[in-house]
């Protein structure tokens, strides 16, 4: 049979294996009227606690200064 082609595995079938995409052909379903209540009320309780957060000058001190450390930390490796 010879040698592989250089930078090829060697295989021992000639035949193609088919592949599927699976994003391609499957449609994400739409989300129920109930499920979008839950995450409605999930994101304004998330919106209330971050308004919440804001007006607590000492949490938002700390808020601010682990902020910068993660922008620090992010500009070593960016």
């Amino acid at each position: 049979m010879g040698r592989p082609a250089k930078n090829k595995l060697p295989t021992t079938s000639k035949t193609p294996i088919p592949v599927r995409i699976v994003h391609d052909t499957v449609k994400p379903s739409e989300p129920s009227k109930d499920e979008m209540k839950w995450r409605a009320e999930d994101a304004m309780r998330d919106l209330e606690k971050a308004e919440k957060h804001k007006r607590d000058p000492e949490l938002m001190k700390h808020v601010k200064a682990a902020a910068k450390e993660k922008m620090d930390s992010l500009k070593k490796i960016c």
